[in-house]
């Protein structure tokens, strides 16, 4: 079998890999993180000028047509890089847009997108709510009522789709964030990232489509936090792996005792699996086929697998891997974060027991 990416998802990896390498360095990172914005503008507008925010797109309005394959390389060098800025929540968004929205939709926002004017936004988490195509946000008579949790740069973002309730089940909506009926309030993520609580009050909306944009919404979002988290995890071993070539203790390497050897080997087939799953699903969702299992597959190895790399990677550096002057504690930082992004591993074994006990 052949598991090579077709020419046209290399080229786009290999674009988005040139662009993120030219500009992320220690000392950009730190600007922005001392800024509190956590959104490299500078290096937002290079992805904008370049094309890659259409790539996913259709073709009538302005994008490349490539499908979630090609989500999954831009996602993937991103997290390599562990660069601030809104990828997953703005493409993630106008994805669903592009499938599931009318053609006023399509050609109101989407160009927009793609030539940087507009950022979307997506809020899907509620407090004590881990059921996804459950939401408690309701949405009747044209307006919706209720809170979200940890919605990304909402404060930037011109529009948010929205998971919500409705007389004929869960549905997506599109709402203007910058409606006055809007409440935000934000605290800090795990990689420092501001998240945002958004109340709504009778805030106009306008519903997108039903149960199914739902669900593809959840798939895609999982899909592209494993896609990061695989880009994440991978240059994590592979800094490992060159620092325990050099660092010597006892006058070896440490790469030379047998202890480090396994537990490294081991963190090679973790991310490996990562890698597999993750494209696997993308396959899946790609070809339009039944995913949702291989998604929440994906998504446990991006939990609980991930968490192990973490782990091995920290202790094998020792006191290098939390120093501020060295990398890899942003790495660490960013694997925490996406593990219990909409259901760390637990939850989402939960998740998977119950879908396949549904169809037995």
């Amino acid at each position: 079998m052949n598991f090579d990416l077709p020419e046209e998802h290399s080229e786009v990896a290999e674009l988005t890999t040139r662009i993120l390498e030219d500009h992320v360095n220690i000392e950009n990172l730190r600007e922005i993180e001392a800024a509190g914005d956590w959104f490299d503008r500078a290096l937002w507008e290079k992805f904008v000028s370049s094309g890659i925010i259409g790539v996913t797109l259709n073709e009538d309005v302005g994008g490349s047509g490539l499908d979630i394959l090609a989500l999954v390389c831009i996602l993937r060098s991103q997290g390599q890089y562990v660069a601030p800025i809104p990828l997953l929540p703005n493409l993630v968004s106008a994805m669903t847009v592009d499938k599931f929205g009318s053609k006023e939709h399509r050609e109101s926002l989407l160009p927009e997108v793609i030539n940087g004017s507009k950022l979307l936004t997506f809020a899907s988490q509620e407090f004590l709510n881990d059921q996804f195509m459950e939401p408690h946000t309701e949405f009747k008579d044209g307006v919706i009522t209720g809170k979200k949790l940890v919605v990304e740069y909402a404060n930037h973002s011109d529009s948010a789709l929205v998971t919500v309730t409705t007389d004929e089940g869960p549905a997506v909506c599109i709402v203007d964030l910058k409606d006055p009926s809007i409440a935000m309030s934000s605290s800090d993520s795990t990689r420092g990232e501001p998240l945002w609580e958004v109340s709504f009050t009778e805030t106009p909306a306008e519903k997108l489509a039903g149960i199914e944009s739902v669900l593809w919404l959840f798939q895609v979002s999982l899909v592209g936090l494993c896609a990061t988290q695989l880009g994440v995890t991978e240059t994590a071993l592979k800094m490992t792996a060159s620092y325990t070539s050099e660092r010597e203790q006892f006058g070896r390497p440490l790469a030379t005792f047998q202890a480090v050897t396994q537990r490294l080997a081991d963190q090679f087939i973790n991310v490996g699996g990562i890698r597999l799953t993750t494209f696997s699903a993308a396959w899946r969702l790609s070809a339009d086929l039944d995913a949702l299992e291989d998604t929440l597959i994906a998504k446990w190895w991006a939990s609980e697998r991930a968490t192990e790399i973490a782990h091995a990677s920290q202790h094998c550096h020792g006191g290098m891997g939390v120093s501020k002057d060295y990398p890899l504690h942003r790495y660490t930082l960013w694997n925490k974060h996406i593990t219990t992004s909409l259901g760390a591993g637990t939850q989402t074994l939960r998740s998977l027991g119950v879908l396949l006990a549904s169809e037995q």
